[in-house]
């Protein structure tokens, strides 16, 4: 099939160039003592989950629990939960992933998310994970670092078939910053509130396997900062053109086909 005899609008991937820059991605963090844990929400699709895999990423991060459950039936994972599980109904159904052996770690904020899993941990019967998600400057979802931060571990550590697995942030603020100085700076300075704060809990005895962050535009510094275990960059994969502008060296690999049905002045195109 030529790619004119298909109809549109058609979404196509470039295998050979996503396949590139999967191993461009690997090949960055190797060395490093850093792994690739990508973000599903941009690929949402289990065959680039695969690919991912099979190059050497640790598992996947998933922004939702629909996300999850599309990898748990295609067999993939280990699954980081990068948003907090709020509600009976949707803790039940993490439960449920839990229940089928699906490997599921997820976030957590406050003392009520920890209630609200142990809470259904209770009815399940299962043994679950959490992360704590970190204000680590954006201003959106987390706890604030240091004390705080502790004081969660601590309550987490306290609950019976609930395991503290670590920290996770993410320095969404820096994107933005064309400056390549200012947002290294910024990456730099949000990365390690996160680290410290590791640290900090790890000085009150309580193990740290799980130090995360770093999306497609900012895991090129947050890669390099002493103390991050993983980078959840997954969007990067498919070649934005945003993430080349901030200096990832990827190729475009995916592109929308579209068909011109008018045009009515040489300079509208509809």
């Amino acid at each position: 099939m030529r790619i004119d005899d298909l109809d549109t609008p058609c979404l196509l991937l470039d295998l050979d160039r996503v396949n590139k820059n999967i191993a461009t991605m690997m090949g960055i963090l190797q060395g490093t003592g850093v792994s690739l844990r990508p973000h599903f929400k941009t690929p949402k699709c289990p065959a680039v989950a695969e690919l991912q895999l099979k190059a050497g990423a640790i598992g996947i991060t998933v922004a939702k629990l629909g996300e999850a459950g599309v990898l748990a039936d295609a067999g993939l994972g280990p699954i980081l939960m990068a948003n907090q599980v709020v509600g009976r109904i949707k803790i039940d159904r993490l439960m449920a992933l839990l229940a089928r052996g699906v490997d599921v770690t997820t976030a957590v904020e406050s003392d009520f998310n920890v209630d609200e899993l142990v809470a259904g941990i209770k009815r399940s019967g299962q043994r679950a994970a959490a992360v704590i998600e970190v204000d680590s400057g954006m201003k959106r979802c987390g706890i604030a670092p240091g004390e705080p931060t502790v004081a969660l571990a601590k309550f987490i550590t306290a609950q019976p078939n609930l395991r503290f697995a670590g920290v996770m942030a993410w320095e969404g603020h820096a994107v933005s910053m064309l400056d390549h100085d200012q947002r290294r700076d910024t990456v730099t300075k949000a990365v390690t509130t996160l680290t410290e704060t590791a640290d900090a809990i790890r000085a009150a005895g309580i193990p740290v396997d799980i130090v995360s962050c770093g999306g497609g535009g900012t895991y090129l510094t947050s890669s390099t900062i002493p103390g991050v275990t993983e980078v959840q960059a997954g969007g990067v994969t498919m070649g934005d053109g945003f993430y080349r502008d901030l200096g990832s060296p990827v190729e475009t690999g995916l592109f929308l086909i579209t068909t011109v049905v008018s045009s009515p002045t040489p300079d509208r195109i509809i």
